[in-house]
């Protein structure tokens, strides 16, 4: 998840816009734009106009309603597939999110106070230290640490994920001799 400095900062910053990200897909998901079955059908019913220039669906061919109907269903697969791919959106982003903070969770408690307060709760540093109650040389120093900290927590876990990956690609080795 982390390979450097730069990489570990760079998620971090991006942990509020990620948030944001998240709530606006779950109001999607909620709220998702559907045009009623009425309105397709009677959009698309192409019926033939009556005296004085206006149509009604009823006047339809049995051909168009069968399009009308092929239609229906497409319609509704494409509502659900809307839904469907919003929620695989949110579910990365909320798996994303979940990571970062189960990392940040993992380092020392002032480590773990300033990273979080300086980025998911997007506090400055005069706030951190009347809150805290320590210099800035010293909220510098717990980041600078935790910064590091979350580094090597991606060094030692990118070796480990690799492996996982390496094992379900190949197995682990333990088929029954003879089979």
């Amino acid at each position: 998840m982390f390979t450097n400095r730069e990489n570990v900062i760079e998620q971090l910053k991006a942990y509020p816009l990620l948030q944001k990200r998240t709530n606006l897909l779950r109001y999607e998901q909620s709220h998702t734009a559907q045009v009623s079955q009425v309105e397709v059908i009677g959009a698309l019913a192409l019926t033939r106009p009556l005296e004085g220039g206006s149509s009604q669906a009823e006047h339809g061919s049995d051909k168009t309603m069968r399009i009308t109907e092929i239609f229906r269903d497409e319609q509704e697969y494409l509502n659900y597939a809307a839904v469907m791919d919003i929620g695989e959106d949110l579910r990365v982003l909320e798996a994303h999110i979940a990571k970062l903070e189960f990392h940040v969770s993992q380092l020392k408690t002032d480590q773990s106070e300033v990273i979080r307060k300086y980025y998911f709760e997007e506090k400055t540093w005069p706030e951190l230290q009347r809150e805290l109650m320590v210099s800035r040389s010293t909220l510098i120093k717990w980041w600078d640490s935790g910064i590091d900290a979350l580094v090597a927590m991606g060094t030692y876990w990118e070796p480990c994920v690799r492996g996982f990956d390496w094992i379900s690609q190949h197995g682990l080795g333990l088929r029954k001799q003879g089979s």
